[in-house]
């Protein structure tokens, strides 16, 4: 038997697919199996490879702003191909959405699910699949049977020591995972439930050597993958590992071929409780970035409890100042239409982005989405108060406001819309096409 897999590869899941690529090639017994990348694969190359190969396992990774594009798709490749042919075809999903509403994934033609990180899962599953073994009984996945949504236990949290994060063979260099999971517990995050509110760390041993690599190869930029940059290796959610964060970058800026190194910023960022003059001060002759990312969230402190956003209003704001200070630009998340939000806050919150703006603060302002798998997954969306819509409006015309706030606010109504839809609707089965 023949058998593929293809990873839906694209700019949008880079950073999340390239550890399972990577670790895939890594697994010797798992080298019987053909491993692909494509981008946007639609029905046509699908025929293709299925005139090459006798099985193939297609798998997507996306959230949920992607998820309607991802069920369109999918509705055009069920379409698209004969019965006979999807049945040579297992289709699996995995990322955020997948992981935090399984029953929508599968409702859209998916056959698994793959539950938060899947290193050791999908392995599990590709020599469940080369071995003909029964795959229904991999860990960490979704499935339908007898219309019950089924979900088999899942595997342990990985050591990412063990597990590659670069794909040397297929040259795919994301930004250095350092850290994965998050502590805190904020209501509108899918990452504290993803990972059971656990963080873990990478050593800085095993990233020095793969940096030491990069420096030979002329990879010279260095960014990384956290949820909180200030917050690695410590062993307290609202402490500093002062230590290892200074051990972690003296050491890769003294490593030969390495020209930049950029901490606290996309695709990372800091809490406001971590940051001090001190860190700040000591860090700064280390790093290239002038600019820090830094979640503020909401200018009012009655939102911030309801989220459970674990600062307050006043703490944000010190801790962005104390970046000013230093002299770092400081780009700070804003998320309008929090569901407690009254139009009162939101002013509240208006008021704070324009005494920021003038502490050279760049606001980025996201607008909130009900995210499957959150506490706020069943909250009605609503849109943004036209009062506040026309200052966001302004700021953004005068460049003072980041981020595509308003093409958010129609990809969040979209995908809320779609969410309601399909979880009423029944499921897209290869039967469907005769």
């Amino acid at each position: 038997m023949q058998s593929a897999i293809i990873f839906d590869y694209t700019k949008k899941n880079f950073y999340s697919l390239t550890p399972l690529v990577a670790t895939i090639d890594n697994i010797k017994d798992l080298q019987d199996i053909d491993l692909l990348l494509e981008e946007d694969i639609d029905s046509i190359r699908i025929r293709k490879l299925l005139e090459k190969y006798t099985n193939l396992i297609i798998a997507f990774s996306f959230r949920t702003a992607q998820f309607e594009d991802i069920y369109i798709r999918m509705k055009a490749i069920y379409s698209s191909l004969k019965k006979t042919e999807l049945e040579r075809i297992t289709f699996i999903a995995g990322g955020s959405h997948p992981s935090g509403s399984p029953s929508t994934t599968l409702k859209s033609g998916f056959d698994f699910v793959f539950i938060g990180e899947a290193e050791y899962s999908l392995t599990e599953f590709i020599r469940r699949n080369l071995q003909e073994d029964d795959l229904f009984k991999t860990p960490g996945i979704s499935f339908m049977e007898d219309e019950k949504l089924i979900l088999t236990p899942r595997p342990d949290p990985i050591k990412l020591d063990e597990y590659p994060f670069i794909s040397k063979k297929r040259r795919l260099y994301p930004p250095l995972e350092i850290s994965r999971g998050c502590s805190f517990g904020c209501t509108f995050c899918q990452v504290p439930k993803l990972f059971h509110h656990r963080t873990r760390h990478r050593s800085p041993e095993i990233l020095l050597d793969v940096i030491k690599w990069m420096g030979t190869k002329k990879l010279n930029d260095i960014r990384f993958i956290t949820p909180n940059s200030f917050g690695y290796m410590s062993p307290k959610p609202k402490e500093v590992n002062k230590d290892a964060i200074l051990h972690l970058l003296s050491s890769i800026k003294s490593t030969p071929g390495i020209d930049n190194v950029y901490y606290g910023t996309f695709p990372g960022e800091v809490r406001p409780e971590t940051v001090s003059y001190d860190l700040m001060s000591d860090i700064q002759p280390m790093i290239s970035n002038s600019r820090i990312s830094i979640g503020l969230q909401s200018g009012s402190n009655k939102v911030l409890k309801d989220i459970r956003r674990g600062h307050t209003v006043e703490e944000g704001i010190n801790a962005i100042e104390i970046l000013d200070d230093i002299g770092f630009t400081p780009i700070v998340d804003i998320i309008i239409g929090l569901p407690t939000a009254t139009e009162e806050d939101e002013m509240a919150t208006i008021n704070v982005i324009r005494h920021l703006i003038k502490r050279n603060s760049i606001i980025r302002a996201h607008v909130f989405m009900p995210l499957p798998g959150t506490s706020l997954e069943k909250t009605e969306f609503k849109p943004v108060y036209p009062k506040i819509k026309k200052i966001l409006g302004k700021l953004s015309f005068q460049g003072k406001l980041e981020g595509n706030w308003s093409h958010q606010e129609k990809h969040a109504l979209n995908a809320w819309k779609l969410n309601q839809r399909i979880a009423n609707m029944p499921f897209i089965q290869r039967e469907d096409n005769l």
